[in-house]
C-alpha cells in the first residue's frame, strides 16, 4: 500500500486550476494529509495582482498581499468544511519554485490544473506543467477541466 503524505497544490488561479483543487482536496482527504496550497509569483507586474504601483518591494509585497486574498476568495468554497491546508507563496520561477517546495514539504504528490497555452507557446516555452512533469520526484496529477475540449486525433 502506498502512503502519500502531503499533498501540493500549485495554482495559477485559473479556471482550471480551481477545477484542480477539487481533485487535490479530495486526494488530500482520502489520504488523510495536509493540504499545501501554493502560487508562484513570476511577474509581480502581472495583471491578476492589480495596477501596479512604486518601487519593486512595493509591487512584490503587493502581489503577495492579493495572492492572498484570491487565494482565499476563490478557493472559499472547494476548502469550506476542510481545515488541514495550509497557504502559500513565493516570488521566483515558476517551475522552480514548485520543486522546491514539494520537497520542503516532503510532498507525496502535486496536482496541478492545466489549460493548454496554445501550441506555439507550448512549442516556443513548454508548460509548466510539462516541466514538472519531466522533472518531479513524486506523482503528478494533472486535471484537466471538462469545458476543454482535446484535440480530435482521428
Amino acid at each position: 500500500m502506498v502512503k502519500i503524505e502531503n499533498i501540493l497544490f500549485a495554482t495559477d488561479f485559473s479556471e482550471d486550476s480551481g477545477y484542480a483543487l477539487t481533485y487535490a482536496r479530495t486526494l488530500a482527504e482520502l489520504c488523510n494529509t495536509r493540504l499545501y496550497i501554493f502560487h508562484v509569483i513570476e511577474n509581480p507586474l502581472d495583471h491578476l495582482y492589480g495596477e501596479p504601483h512604486g518601487e519593486y518591494p512595493a509591487l512584490e509585497a503587493n502581489a503577495i498581499k492579493k495572492v492572498h486574498e484570491l487565494m482565499i476568495h476563490r478557493f472559499d468554497d472547494v476548502l469550506s468544511g476542510f481545515t488541514n491546508f495550509e497557504l502559500s507563496t513565493k516570488v521566483g520561477e515558476a517551475t522552480l519554485e514548485i520543486l522546491k517546495m514539494a520537497e520542503e514539504k516532503h510532498a507525496g504528490a502535486i496536482v496541478m490544473g492545466t489549460h493548454g497555452g496554445g501550441a506555439l507557446r507550448h512549442i516556443l516555452l513548454g508548460s509548466t506543467v510539462d516541466k514538472i512533469l519531466r522533472s518531479a520526484n513524486v506523482p503528478v496529477m494533472v486535471v484537466r477541466h471538462p469545458s476543454r475540449q482535446l484535440p480530435n486525433h482521428s
